[in-house]
């Protein structure tokens, strides 16, 4: 059993926890911890994975924001401490009735499962003896973080005051904030001076146009303009609800010496220049360099998207052919499109020789630690250029935090107040058109001309970029030295409507603008395998194995499979069976060198496997019926979205939901009599929901037809009935919880 603090412990101690998938937790964790300390707590803030390290067991007070990630799971750097946590949950059930605990979720609704971390977290402490001194907060990303974590967090200090039994009257701690953090609190829910008197004329909208010549860093990068309509804006006489700053923290120091800058440049290589200091978190294995073995496209010319298949050469990796199975995945450490990193840096007025000149970032508050993907770069050296290429992200939706921020560094009152209104309750209807409209950072300072934040600011503002994930889908049986891996190229086209493109004749509004917009990762792949020579240079991955269960069970099991994934979702079941087919036929040597007639059986497999059209996009078509015409695989349901000449001909249907249901009779069989494994794979927000919904529906149609199963299903049912919809889902639930119903899913 852990241990309570000593009595004469620091009162005001409070130690901030995060768990964090794409940074989102870890930057709001962050900024809160920033502002306890300018409040003159002594406080910590650590990511949960090194629970061991800060000593969780002696905690006695605990701020925790963690944020949900695929199917309800916790983020992958808190997995270790999760582990712990089970166990401990098992040894002592008042383990923790020394700790006293707030919680902030973060979750999206459009997902099921929505702030499953922060549930599970609270639920688990509780039982452990734990006290929550303030009400959980669960933010949904679907509606706008802000809405629960700004209030959330303001109505923290009080009660953590009162827990820590500070009042006004302490002469230890303040019991406001620190002047510059005052001050800028009231900034943010203050007025903004003549904003009523503010109005917006074509000639405001010419005058964002940033003219790309006058850049220090000359970039062929394509500007997204923003059609953003701040006419609402000339009726707003006071600006409420706009985030905290968070401290600035971050100090660059620019380096004078060479001995110790072999990490600083990239000198053209595909991987971080810092990758062999790249620590690796619980889920993930170490980090290490694999070259591109193999490329081809897997999708016709005419396919809406364009899909690869790439073989990865792990075979030079330590140890790594007896670490993985099929159903793992993998993390790709991806750069920052190159051309809009020069872009931005010449936006910020940084010349070559600046960008690539060494630095050191240091903390400018001893008490405050850096942000924990910069810390490195206390005594490794890097470059400006190097961070904005491997370390920040320049790509994700813009939070109202940094816009608030940016405004500070507006030197036109135009562009200082539109950022504010954007990050404030009155802007929400705007803000969240900016969203759909997807700027980087980059278009974001080109619309606003004025504002210039120094590079130490945006480090301060930035959430580190993640690495992005992708499953396998082959079988170490066949070959442990590669890892085959399909993605499709993310790029799309975004609509921009000019709010000032009204025709003065017709009076309706011109057609919207067209402008492409590229992902991360997959373009920079596809550029690697099609610019140069395959295994030439590699790239930086880590493997992350599949913590939650998703595995072909072996076939002593006897148990039949469904397996569902549409599109790239099929991955890791085309590595299912290959390793099928490995086993069978090492089953098969076997009993053929003991005269065994009858051979190897088994366990029956389905897939329902989804995509658009029958010629342009069947994934793995091949292996997949090669598969089922040898008897791996029992049956094969493909279904064509867009096809409809394929679903007349082969009497498919349009959906894998929908092929599920025209075969509920069987497929409610399987899983009620025959106790079949259901594993689903791909997209969380849409696929996954109609599967969950389809499943529930077979059962309720099964239950329907066979009474008498829902005693089996549900031990609280004494009479036989059909099931109702939530008896359904609470029995799927209990099959996820037992590992007969899994899933892997991403967002």
């Amino acid at each position: 059993m852990p241990e309570a603090q000593s009595d004469n412990t620091d009162a005001l101690q409070v130690t901030f926890l995060y768990a964090s998938q794409t940074g989102n937790a870890e930057s709001i964790s962050y900024t809160t911890y920033e502002e306890a300390v300018k409040r003159g707590y002594s406080a910590e803030w650590h990511v949960l994975n090194d629970y061991k390290k800060f000593k969780f067991d002696e905690l006695r007070t605990v701020v925790f924001v963690v944020s949900t990630t695929g199917d309800g799971d916790p983020p992958d750097n808190s997995a270790r401490f999760w582990r712990a946590l089970k166990k401990t949950s098992r040894d002592d059930g008042a383990a923790y009735a020394h700790l006293r605990y707030a919680i902030l979720g973060l979750g999206d609704t459009n997902y099921s499962n929505f702030c499953n971390t922060a549930r599970r977290l609270d639920k688990q402490l509780g039982e452990l003896g734990a006290t929550s001194f303030y009400p959980t907060g669960l933010a949904d990303d679907g509606t706008g973080l802000e809405e629960v974590v700004e209030p959330w967090i303001e109505g923290l200090w009080p009660a953590l005051a009162k827990e820590l039994n500070q009042d006004s009257t302490s002469d230890k701690v303040p019991d406001a904030m620190s002047k510059d953090t005052k001050e800028a609190a009231e900034l943010a829910d203050s007025a903004v001076d003549a904003l009523a008197a503010l109005s917006i004329d074509k000639k405001d909208k010419e005058d964002n146009d940033l003219a790309t010549e006058d850049l220090a860093v000359q970039s062929a990068y394509e500007f997204l303009p923003l059609g953003l309509d701040f006419r609402p804006m000339a009726t707003v006489k006071a600006i409420t609800g706009a985030p905290r700053l968070p401290a600035a923290v971050c100090a660059i120091h620019w380096s004078e010496e060479t001995e110790e800058e072999e990490h600083a440049q990239t000198d053209g290589k595909e991987y971080p220049p810092w990758h062999a200091d790249i620590e690796a978190d619980a889920r993930a294995q170490t980090p290490f360099l694999a070259p591109i073995k193999a490329m081809q496209q897997a999708t016709g010319d005419k396919a809406l998207k364009r899909t690869l298949a790439v073989d990865l050469d792990v075979s030079a990796a330590d140890n790594i052919r007896d670490e993985w199975q099929a159903g793992d995945s993998f993390n790709v450490y991806a750069r920052n499109d190159p051309q809009m990193v020069s872009a931005l840096l010449g936006r910020l007025g940084l010349n070559v020789n600046e960008a690539q000149r060494s630095i050191f970032i240091r903390s400018s508050d001893e008490k405050i630690q850096l942000p924990a993907h910069l810390r490195r770069f206390g005594s490794v050296a890097t470059t400006v250029r190097a961070l904005f290429d491997w370390a920040l992200d320049i790509t994700s939706l813009p939070r109202k935090q940094l816009l608030r921020a940016l405004a500070d560094h507006c030197s036109e009152p135009i562009d200082r107040d539109r950022m504010l209104y954007l990050s404030s309750r009155q802007g929400a209807a705007i803000f969240d058109e900016l969203r759909r409209q997807g700027p980087a950072l980059v278009d974001i300072l080109h619309a606003f001309p004025s504002c210039a934040p120094p590079v130490a600011r945006l480090l301060d503002l930035l959430q580190p970029l993640a690495p992005r994930s992708y499953s396998i889908c082959n079988a170490p049986q066949r070959d442990a030295g590669v890892w085959r891996f399909a993605f499709n190229v993310v790029e799309y086209e975004l609509e921009v409507v000019d709010p000032f493109s009204d025709n003065e004749d017709t009076g309706k509004q011109s057609s919207p603008m067209r402008v492409n917009r590229r992902g991360v990762c997959t373009p920079w792949l596809e550029r690697l395998c099609k610019a140069k020579a395959v295994g030439s240079d590699p790239i930086l991955v880590s493997l992350r194995p599949n913590l939650n269960g998703f595995r072909l069970p072996p076939p002593s099991d006897t148990r039949p499979v469904i397996m569902v994934g549409p599109g790239t979702g099929v991955a890791p079941f085309v590595g299912f069976l290959e390793q099928r087919a490995a086993e069978l036929e090492a089953a098969l040597a076997a009993a053929e060198e003991k005269d065994n007639i009858q051979g190897p059986s088994a366990p029956s497999t389905w897939l329902f496997f989804g995509c658009r059209s029958s010629t342009e996009d069947y994934l793995f078509k091949d292996d997949l019926e090669h598969h089922h015409s040898s008897g791996v695989l029992s049956r094969l349901s493909v279904c064509f979205s867009r096809d409809a000449a394929a679903r007349e001909q082969r009497g498919t249907q349009r959906y894998v939901q929908d092929a599920m249901l025209f075969r509920e009779d069987e497929v409610g069989d399987l899983l009620v009599t025959k106790g079949a494994m259901i594993f689903v794979c791909g997209d969380a927000k849409g696929m996954a929901k109609d599967v969950n919904a389809a499943l529930a529906d077979i059962l309720c149609s099964y239950s329907s037809a066979h009474p008498a199963c829902a005693t089996h299903l549900i031990p609280e049912i004494t009479e036989p009935a059909p099931l109702t919809k939530a008896q359904a889902l609470q029995v799927l639930g209990r099959w996820a919880t037992e590992r007969r119903y899994v899933r892997d899913l991403w967002a």
